[in-house]
């Protein structure tokens, strides 16, 4: 994840400046500041927008005949059950045999297929490469980018990789072939995510997942932006300006939650025209105003060849 220098307190340092010296951090929890910024952050973090520097791959091997994949986010001494997922540094996809409480640190992983590595009370089992690089042991998971499930071509005999669907939930299923549709089916609140594929596959598909990262939440003046990069200010700080109006019931809100919007759509490419509009209502209900001249928004965000 990408680092950031700059601390909330120096975007309220920023924002004293055109809101008359209020101070906005008060009391024992730093209220309004403290849920302002995690508003902010949840807001550029959050779907549709998606960042190349907040992005984490991960992937596994299938099991024929099995649905539900629980990928283990690894941490240290953490009770792992039997048949628990990760991908390795390596880029393998290992499977748990043995469950018990991981080591104090990360494992140095057996690279070759079918062999172990022990990790604490843990045993994990190479199951193969997942054909990915710079694949991620540990993240934050927020939601599926794309998945896509390598296969042989039958007309040529090619190893292939094809984009299957991502839904929020799918049912159970008898039927083996190779899976169309993925859902992020169940979290514990731990970071580890269970995946169900439909169709059960019928081979030992890998599977490669692209995610963006759940946004950090914000408990002190003192925690930086990051992951978002400094080059990025421009758009928390305006952000962080317009709740700040809004909250003091300050008119000039309209200006600066222009400018935030405008800076963020502005920012990010590949969204669609829906994906612009669904984003924009629902600012609008946690905001209660409406984004206005949304026209040249729209005009500027077109002009950079984005649709």
């Amino acid at each position: 994840m990408a680092a950031s220098s700059i601390k909330l307190l120096n975007t309220l340092e920023w924002a004293k400046r055109f809101i008359f010296q209020r101070n906005t951090a008060m009391g024992n929890f730093n209220e309004p500041a403290i849920t302002s910024a995690n508003l902010t952050i949840q807001t550029i973090l959050g779907a549709p927008f998606s960042w190349g520097w907040n992005r984490a791959v991960t992937g596994f091997i299938c099991t024929p005949g099995q649905q539900d994949y629980t990928i283990f986010n690894w941490k240290s001494t953490t009770s792992v059950a039997l048949g628990t997922v990760l991908l390795d540094s390596n880029g393998n996809s290992q499977k748990c045999i043995t469950a018990g409480s991981t080591g104090g640190s990360l494992p140095t992983w057996n690279p070759t297929t079918g062999q172990i590595t022990i990790d604490g009370g843990v045993t994990w089992t190479n199951l193969g490469p997942v054909g990915l690089s710079g694949g991620s042991t540990n993240y934050n998971f927020g939601w599926m980018e794309t998945v896509s499930v390598g296969t042989t071509n039958p007309n040529g005999g090619a190893f292939v990789w094809k984009e299957i669907e991502t839904s929020l939930c799918l049912g159970v299923d008898s039927v083996r072939s190779r899976p169309h549709h993925i859902s992020a089916q169940l979290y514990d609140a731990q970071g580890n995510i269970t995946f169900r594929l439909l169709p059960a596959p019928d081979n030992p598909y890998p599977i490669s997942i692209s995610m963006q990262q759940k946004a950090p939440l914000f408990t002190s003046l003192q925690n930086t932006w990051s992951p978002i990069p400094d080059e990025y200010g421009h758009i928390y700080n305006w952000g962080m300006l317009a709740l700040l109006y809004m909250y003091a019931d300050d008119p000039r809100f309209q200006v600066a939650n222009q400018k935030f919007v405008g800076n963020l759509l502005s920012a990010v490419q590949g969204l669609s025209q829906t994906q612009i509009n669904i984003w924009l209502n629902n600012w609008q209900a946690v905001t209660g105003q409406q984004v206005t001249n949304f026209s040249a928004i729209q005009q500027g965000y077109q002009g950079r060849g984005s649709t």
